[in-house]
């Protein structure tokens, strides 16, 4: 059984931003268009926010951002470092206390993987020390938990994750545009183009409290 020592638990909420470049928005395979592999597309930033819940304290969110694809390694370094530093918040937990959780909506697909791929890239640290610094967190990705609160919907495959735009809807959180949608990412790259930067700062952390909102309402069974 893991001991949830308010000493030893917290969570890391977060939402990054990335850009690509318009000769690369053609649509493939999949649906989400960016691929941090690829030399051309990289990181803008984004926001960061710590909970140690059972002390019921949260930090302010912490930005980080670049608006140049030449200060990408930065950005990246400043991100490892910050979550290095959370690790080490927790330091001296045993193999009974829970191990530094991220969470926010797609992370596991999009965020955690683009740090990983885009730090590696540029030589922020060894492949396994960034391993060791991501990938052995608990991420926990609110489009997956959020598959049990859209139960009975026989147009919606049951163990489909969930976009941000149905959380939103679902949960009733705020950065949805006018019709009651949530403002899709692809925007960022629109804003970027016009040189929008505080739009995206703004969004972003609009993105982080979202999570928070959807997280605690899951928690506490508030819909």
């Amino acid at each position: 059984m893991i001991d949830f020592d308010p000493k030893f638990t917290e969570v890391v909420y977060l939402d990054i931003e990335c850009y690509v470049p318009p000769n690369a928005r053609q649509q493939g395979k999949s649906s989400m268009i960016y691929n941090p592999a690829r030399t051309d597309q990289f990181v803008l930033g984004g926001v960061f926010r710590r909970e140690f819940p059972g002390q019921r304290r949260m930090e302010p969110a912490w930005h980080v951002w670049n608006w140049a694809k030449e200060n990408e390694k930065a950005t990246l370094q400043e991100i490892y470092n910050y979550i290095n530093e959370s690790w080490k918040m927790i330091e001296g937990k045993t193999a009974s206390h829970p191990d530094l959780m991220l969470i926010g909506i797609g992370i596991s697909r999009h965020d955690i993987p683009a740090l990983y791929v885009r730090s590696v890239f540029h030589h922020i640290e060894s492949e396994t020390a960034l391993y060791e610094t991501y990938f052995k967190t608990k991420i926990v990705d609110l489009s997956d938990v959020g598959i049990a609160f859209f139960r009975g919907n026989p147009a919606i495959y049951p163990l489909y994750p969930k976009t941000a735009n149905a959380l939103a809807a679902r949960f009733g959180t705020r950065t949805r545009d006018i019709q009651g949608r949530k403002v899709s990412g692809k925007s960022v790259w629109d804003l970027y183009d016009l040189g929008q930067f505080d739009e995206i700062k703004e969004r972003t952390a609009a993105e982080v409290e979202d999570a928070i909102e959807i997280a605690s309402k899951m928690c506490s069974g508030r819909l």
